[in-house]
């Protein structure tokens, strides 16, 4: 009996060993790129093109920072990037809510054709796209304009949102709605007062990848935009790069700096994206 339990708590250990060293080995591989970027941003150019680079740089400068915040436009571009993607957001977050609850609620004709069609929506490829969006966006008199994005991102971020928030409002009971109604409520009040307090974990979560949708972003930004003054922060970061000369203390320091904004955003809603999440998918 005694060496039966030997052997089973032998197992667990080697179990919890292998589950620690698959926890390790995936962290090494998803934090060493950004530990590099950090470090790379860091690095003087003399350590930067060595033909045998450290992991830990000798010397530290702050160099390739100064110059991209007083030699560059990127801080600009940043600001046209939480300009867009902040009302991207919002706009496809609002059009989402009503669409999706009324998918989830109400009975029309065509629902359920409209329902299977997000997804469809969803998964057409920017680059099929993006010649007939430049075309209406310049007929709208928004080429080489900012607001263009604006009218641009709301077509793939919607069938997006749309989509993950059918599981959330299915999931809600209908009789808290009936309830609401026959208390006095009508359908703008039961969505306001009922529905979007129960769904708000889902709705954070959304909005967190909607946001990281508009924010990283490249294909139609590149199209749309032309002049350093109008482009987001992805193509201010593309302009580092001249031909096949890559100016890579310029390259990462923006990367760096590009990067906050969705992290900052991904901490603040950690605990509604994890919860969100698990809640989504269980339920759809």
């Amino acid at each position: 009996m005694a060496t039966v339990m030997r052997a089973s708590q032998v197992r667990a250990v080697r179990k919890l060993v292998l589950i620690y060293f698959i926890v390790v080995v995936g962290l090494i591989w998803t934090l060493f790129p950004v530990y590099w970027m950090v470090k790379t941003s860091f690095t003087p150019n003399d350590q930067m093109y060595d033909a045998k680079p450290r992991l830990i740089p000798t010397e530290i400068t702050t160099k390739h920072y100064s110059d991209l915040f007083k030699e560059t436009e990127f801080m600009g571009n940043m600001k046209n990037s939480l300009y867009v993607s902040s009302l991207a957001t919002l706009v496809s977050l609002v059009i989402s809510i009503f669409g999706s609850y009324s998918l989830t609620r109400l009975k029309f004709r065509g629902r359920n054709f409209l329902t299977k069609s997000i997804i469809i929506c969803y998964l057409m490829p920017a680059a099929v796209l993006f010649i007939p969006m430049y075309v209406l966006v310049s007929k709208l008199g928004f080429a080489d304009n900012k607001f263009g994005l604006l009218i641009i991102y709301p077509t793939f971020i919607v069938p997006y949102c749309c989509y993950m928030l059918l599981s959330y409002f299915k999931a809600i009971p209908k009789s808290l709605e009936e309830a609401a109604l026959i208390d006095g409520c009508n359908r703008l009040q039961t969505l306001w007062k009922i529905i979007l307090p129960i769904a708000a974990p889902g709705i954070a979560v959304v909005a967190t990848f909607a946001f990281t949708m508009s924010w990283n972003e490249f294909l139609y930004a590149l199209v749309v935009t032309t002049s350093p003054s109008q482009q987001t922060a992805t193509i201010g970061i593309a302009s580092f790069k001249f031909s096949d000369t890559f100016i890579w203390g310029l390259l990462m320091s923006s990367s760096v700096i590009a990067t906050i904004p969705a992290a900052v955003l991904y901490l603040g809603a950690q605990s509604f994206v994890i919860g969100g999440l698990a809640d989504g998918g269980a339920k759809y």
